[in-house]
């Protein structure tokens, strides 16, 4: 009976929305609640944005840690041999396995609590259900055809003669999303290095089955949801990709994103469990909205317990420098609720089952 349930360990996501134009103020109260190593690592990195997607990403499982009520000298973040990190709390009964991911304006994190083994082998992957910016729908497709199956490419093909073109595109490429956040939140989960073939990993989604080097795939839960948020970007925006393109500082920015989460659940399973979450109760289960504001205000209750650290930076980061060279927008919209930081998904086979 035992056996069974521990299979099933709950599988949980925390999704992080930087929902308006964050601060440098606000990035070093956060990064002193790092450890050394990942101290480092973030204030190397050149760009604002990935700097701050990155910090945020590294945060989140102290944040988590904190909630659970574990002091921070009480536990430490250990990797497997195949550099899957994962918490370790001796005086905890279950370790914490967890995966990251960020795109845009989300850092996603999805975990689980259990024995080691039952909870290392975890991935997520989120991505903006849009077009890159400045790029035409064709060259984005030819530009991943290396990284599909044929099978997968034919499901992109959309002939529906009811449908306008761009109806026909965006249903491309909400199959398109799904395909690719199931491949790399599952190439994720195993902790392949970057390099990995996508095109050895086949999803054929209407039959909900996964085959990899021809083999089908059994023993995985995949669970897919999309989130649906609002942001508030400036024109001088930390982030590059919404530069020049906000329109107006009072005006909110919806944004949907493709989110799938995946977690081994063992041989004993002779298939894959695929989740389709669709209705707001089902969300709420396992799925939590944390805006910016909340993120801040728990580092400095971290700090403020003593889990931040006071470091002398050696080297200015030059996000800092790009910060103070431009204009920054950063304090509008401050004190404003993003009420679109709620999930309210939609049917997220549409235009894949058949």
């Amino acid at each position: 009976m035992s056996q069974p349930q521990d299979r099933e360990q709950p599988l949980y996501a925390w999704i992080i929305t930087i929902n308006r134009e964050p601060t440098d103020a606000e990035f070093a109260i956060c990064l002193r609640c790092l450890d050394d190593d990942s101290y480092y690592k973030v204030s190397a990195i050149p760009d604002r944005d990935d700097a701050w997607r990155s910090l945020l990403g590294r945060l989140i499982p102290s944040i988590v840690m904190k909630q659970r009520n574990v002091p921070r000298s009480a536990w430490s973040i250990k990797t497997t041999k195949a550099g899957k990190p994962y918490i370790d709390a001796p005086k905890e009964e279950k370790h914490l396995g967890y995966n990251i991911a960020h795109h845009g304006s989300l850092v996603a994190m999805a975990f689980s609590l259990g024995r080691k083994h039952k909870v290392w082998n975890i991935g997520i992957d989120v991505v903006k259900m849009a077009l890159p910016r400045g790029i035409h729908f064709d060259t984005y497709i030819d530009s991943l055809r290396h990284k599909l199956t044929q099978l997968e490419i034919s499901y992109l093909n959309i002939s529906d003669g009811k449908l306008s073109p761009e109806d026909r595109q965006r249903k491309a490429l909400n199959r398109l999303f799904v395909i690719w956040t199931i491949k790399e939140a599952y190439i994720k989960a195993l902790g392949q290095p970057p390099g990995f073939d996508f095109s050895r990993v086949e999803c054929r989604i209407p039959d909900e089955e996964i085959y990899v080097d021809n083999k089908k795939l059994t023993g995985w839960e995949f669970r897919l949801f999309k989130a649906n948020v609002g942001v508030f970007r400036s024109s001088s925006s930390v982030f590059k990709e919404y530069r020049g393109l906000a329109s107006s500082e009072s005006e909110v920015q919806k944004e949907v994103y493709q989110c799938c989460m995946t977690i081994y659940r063992g041989s004993d399973l002779n298939r894959c469990i695929f989740k389709w979450s669709e209705q707001p109760q089902e969300l709420e289960k396992f799925l939590r909205f944390v805006t910016l504001d909340a993120m801040v205000n728990a580092a400095k209750h971290i700090s403020a317990d003593g889990g931040g650290r006071d470091r002398e930076i050696v080297k200015e980061p030059p996000y800092e420098k790009e910060g103070r060279e431009r204009s920054s927008a950063a304090d509008v919209s401050r004190s404003r609720s993003s009420a679109a930081d709620v999930s309210r998904s939609r049917s997220y086979r549409e235009g894949i089952q058949t």
